[in-house]
């Protein structure tokens, strides 16, 4: 039996609302009146991290707002469709952050799993609506932190306005270096890149792109050169395909082992296009191997906090004859090498 959420004692209210577990319900709940957003705001209903999703849909541009779990899990709270006209005898206003209003139309539908899902129409200056919708998610579920943009559509247009945002994903798309940096300058303080992208050009040395502390090219046609190893400054690196010879590495260890380069390198994993040949990079570095008998000279496990892997932190277990133990010279700092046919694992140890 349906129950009328306004007729009930205000703590009543908040109550009921804090029990609600879909952030897409809330959001809707919080548009009904003036009554039900304080219901929602008493309630300090929570969103663990935000995200951003900007694509198309309908051959228009669309931006999707949702919530990610500490399960990675990703839940819609609402969308933006930005189209040329709105269906006149369909308009509805809505009233957004400081008292911003907005005539939308609804779109409703479900998906197969029966959960119903809710998009929103506008027809004016899409960033506006966009920046309204940010601030007042911000409000409603007491977010002050960072977020995290997917991209899937460059079309005609700038970038959507978002500050704040540190992790990236890119994908579906084919991106060339210019786009790359036009993201890079839109969001300076991007922390994490992940490309899931075909990337045409070659990227310039001294691009932003290489500055950032995390990034992730995880596949595409074409492999990546040795210059994305030689030009990156930051923390972890993934290359899902890459073009490198033994030699590329060698350099690269070498530049580790005398501290020229990488100072702040925590991981590095590789899938080159042929074998790796261990021998060959053996007989170019001194190393240790890994002595059974005396485990406690090694740490049990390392562990890093990779944002393009998710939130939980990735444990590799170097107490194992595969991984070669190798000393930076200036400090004795130690990294731990492992080669596995064509993949490539270089790790720091932090602590």
């Amino acid at each position: 039996m349906p129950i009328n959420l306004l007729k009930l004692p205000r703590v009543v209210g908040v109550i009921v609302v804090s029990e609600l577990s879909d952030y897409q319900e809330v959001f809707l709940l919080s548009l009904c009146s003036y009554r039900t957003k304080c219901l929602v705001e008493k309630a300090s209903i929570k969103a663990p991290k935000l995200a951003f999703r900007f694509g198309e849909s309908c051959g228009y541009n669309e931006m999707r707002i949702e919530v990610i779990t500490h399960k990675q899990r990703w839940l819609p709270v609402t969308s933006v469709l930005h189209v040329y006209h709105l269906v006149f005898n369909k308009i509805v206003t809505i009233k957004l952050w400081h008292d911003q209003k907005a005539n939308t139309n609804f779109d409703f539908w479900r998906l197969k799993g029966g959960q119903l899902i809710h998009r929103l129409k506008c027809a004016i200056e899409p960033w506006t609506v966009q920046k309204a919708s940010q601030d007042y998610i911000n409000l409603i579920f007491h977010y002050s932190g960072a977020y995290k943009l997917n991209l899937s559509s460059k079309r005609e247009g700038s970038l959507p306005y978002i500050n704040n945002v540190q992790e990236i994903e890119i994908n579906h798309i084919t991106v060339d270096p210019e786009f790359l940096t036009n993201v890079m300058t839109t969001y300076p303080d991007t922390q994490s890149v992940s490309i899931y992208s075909e990337i045409v050009g070659d990227i310039p040395n001294k691009s932003p792109f290489f500055q950032i502390p995390n990034f992730c090219v995880a596949c595409g046609r074409e492999s990546c050169g040795p210059d994305y190893i030689q030009n990156f400054f930051g923390r972890n690196l993934y290359l899902g395909r890459a073009s490198l010879t033994e030699q590329d590495l060698i350099q690269f260890l070498q530049k580790w082992i005398s501290n020229e380069a990488y100072y702040n390198l925590e991981t590095m994993t590789i899938f080159a296009d042929h074998g790796i040949r261990l021998g060959i990079l053996q007989q170019a570095i001194n190393y240790v191997e890994y002595d059974p008998n005396e485990p406690e000279t090694r740490p049990k496990v390392l562990i890093f906090d990779i944002p393009y892997l998710g939130s939980t932190p990735k444990m590799y277990h170097v107490r194992d004859r595969n991984f070669k133990e190798i000393k930076r010279i200036t400090d004795g700092k130690r990294g731990f090498l492992h080669v596995d046919n064509v993949r490539f694992t270089f790790l720091v140890q932090t602590n």
